[in-house]
């Protein structure tokens, strides 16, 4: 869904740059290399969408377990500390 969504976005700023070419750029050889040039930046940055997109699901997943916590603490020697203490009030008699 969201990809569909982002590939929209795309489309619809490379065809208004597309537009553009067609309408103001008169030189027949200048306006086909910069066609060329737009389709490229469109697939490009498509594809850098998805690749963004997947990563930020897969941490989303990978943080959202709590095992991976306990991985990473134990990774990182951070299970051989005590719990932190929690601040409460001593009543003074």
């Amino acid at each position: 869904m969201i990809k569909s969504i982002a590939h929209d976005t795309v489309d619809a700023v490379q065809k208004s740059k597309l537009k553009f070419v067609d309408t103001f750029v008169k030189h027949e050889e200048l306006a086909d290399a910069m066609e060329k040039f737009v389709v490229a930046q469109s697939q490009y940055t498509k594809q850098a969408l998805d690749t963004g997109i997947d990563c930020f699901l897969t941490f989303t997943a990978l943080f959202s377990k709590k095992e991976f916590a306990k991985e990473v603490a134990s990774a990182y020697g951070l299970d051989k500390f005590p719990p932190a203490a929690t601040a409460k009030s001593k009543k003074t008699k």
